[in-house]
């Protein structure tokens, strides 16, 4: 898996994010952390950003494309 297709889908659910960065940890392909800061997750728990996060990658998460993710996520506010 290449970090600029899950930057290409992370940006189809977050297109306002002024913050959308993946990193491919290991160089395997496999185990990745994002950065995404968005208003969208404005008055959000953590816990309801990082579900949209997986939502976006679902059928990577579900596929194994993606073994580890690390997400980190923050508001505009």
């Amino acid at each position: 898996m290449e970090a600029d297709a899950i930057r290409s889908l992370l940006l189809q659910t977050f297109p306002e994010a002024s913050t959308l960065e993946v990193e491919d940890r290991t160089g395997t392909g496999d185990h990745f952390q994002v950065t995404v800061e968005s208003a969208e997750f404005d008055g959000l728990p953590l816990i309801d950003q990082h579900r949209r996060v997986n939502a976006a990658l679902a059928s990577l998460l579900g596929d194994g494309s993606i073994h580890e993710l690390r997400i980190k996520t923050k508001g505009m506010s």
